[in-house]
């Protein structure tokens, strides 16, 4: 970049936005990623909504400067979105460019405001756009030529918008809200103070991991126990079956009672309990064969991606239709029926018992770096935005 001088960006965040994860989430590793990389100053623009104050990562703050706006509610929408306004008005005239989250009448009004006092800044729109948001646009409805006319008026002030799956990419981009302006951009991998090489270095095990919010309905946990049920007893216990993360009590009860009703391999179903340090989270992903998450719905189902990303191998429900980009299209893991069973536990099976799974394993890993690193990612970014400002832009090299 030379001696160019910064660019400077800020992202307003809503809702629960003083949560330190936000810092590893999509919000916080473009910014700290631009930052870092692409010669960004970042400013992550958020609300106070706890008790306690919010203890950032360190490694975040020498890239991201956290802007607090003032208290609020959680879901105190109203609020926050009155304080969004202000800080516009008194301030994004110090921005080239600013991100905001989600399509609809707030985003719209705040992209007017922002050319309004700065007819120069980029404004940028992540749609983070689940199913419901993907009909909005693209039911094929008789009135929906009609709607999207209407949306494109209402949104004229976005100069540019990104989306997460690929699948709605190629819809939304035909249409007439869209055509022009929008790029896909997928959520990634955050590697903040994380120990990569060492990660790596760890051998692989025979073992199985899911993480998550276990026993909670969209995580349809007791999936997973099913199939187990299902596969031969001499194949589960040359493995490890680890469940990681917070769960309620009453799937922590179903797993005391299934090991109860299946003492020869009740040894193989390990509850591991919350991980919090998420070098020791990813070292579970690193060690393990194979990650299985048999959710009902997700988003990106980010912890999938985490453990592909240091080599475990995805069999996942076909949880939403990012399930698809998970995999590939199904060339680096496999996709299940949803609340299937015996399908689920023929999979399992079939891969715990290929010769070739750490090859498979290994493919996995490498489409995950190449697909869902913040780095590429975030130069996809740097690129559009200086498009849109008019500048020159070239390759950067890692």
């Amino acid at each position: 970049m030379g001696f160019e001088k910064k660019k400077k960006i800020c992202h307003i965040r809503f809702n629960a936005s003083d949560t330190p994860a936000r810092a590893f989430q999509d919000c916080g590793m473009f910014l700290y990623t631009l930052a870092k990389e692409f010669n960004w100053e970042s400013t992550y623009v958020f609300y106070k909504t706890r008790p306690e104050e919010t203890q950032w990562n360190q490694t975040f703050l020498k890239y991201v400067t956290p802007v607090c706006l003032g208290e609020t509610d959680d879901l105190d929408y109203k609020k926050q979105v009155s304080l969004a306004k202000k800080f516009i008005q008194e301030h994004i005239h110090e921005y080239d460019a600013i991100m905001l989250f989600h399509y609809g009448s707030t985003a719209w009004k705040l992209a007017k405001l922002c050319k309004k006092y700065n007819p120069n800044v980029v404004v940028y729109i992540k749609l983070d756009m689940g199913i419901g948001g993907f009909n909005h646009f693209c039911n094929n409805g008789p009135l929906q030529f009609i709607k999207n006319w209407f949306e494109k008026i209402k949104s004229s002030y976005v100069d540019i918008f990104t989306v997460e799956t690929k699948s709605y990419y190629e819809e939304l981009k035909k249409t007439s809200v869209f055509k022009n302006r929008i790029e896909y951009l997928p959520n990634g991998v955050s590697l903040i103070d994380i120990d990569i090489d060492g990660i790596d270095a760890l051998p692989k095990e025979n073992s199985i991991v899911t993480i998550g919010r276990l026993g909670i309905p969209e995580k349809n946990s007791p999936l997973l126990l099913r199939a187990i049920e299902k596969m031969p007893e001499s194949l589960v216990k040359q493995w490890k079956f680890l469940l990681i993360g917070p769960s309620t009590q009453e799937f922590i009860d179903e797993v005391h009672h299934f090991k109860i009703s299946h003492p020869n391999i009740a040894d193989s179903i390990i509850m591991v309990g919350s991980v919090t340090d998420r070098n020791e989270l990813y070292s579970y992903g690193r060690k393990a064969k194979i990650i299985c998450m048999t959710s009902r719905s997700e988003g990106a189902c980010i912890s999938t991606l985490e453990s592909m990303y240091f080599g475990a191998y995805p069999i996942i429900t076909n949880y939403s239709d990012f399930a698809l980009d998970t995999t590939n299209m199904g060339a680096c893991g496999i996709i299940v029926e949803n609340d299937n069973a015996d399908e689920l536990a023929q999979q399992l099976s079939n891969s715990m018992k290929n010769d070739d799974l750490l090859i498979n394993c290994n493919e996995s890993q490498i489409y995950a770096r190449n697909t869902f690193d913040y780095y590429e990612l975030s130069h996809k970014l740097d690129l559009v935005l200086r498009k849109y400002m008019g500048i020159n832009v070239s390759i950067k090299e890692k």
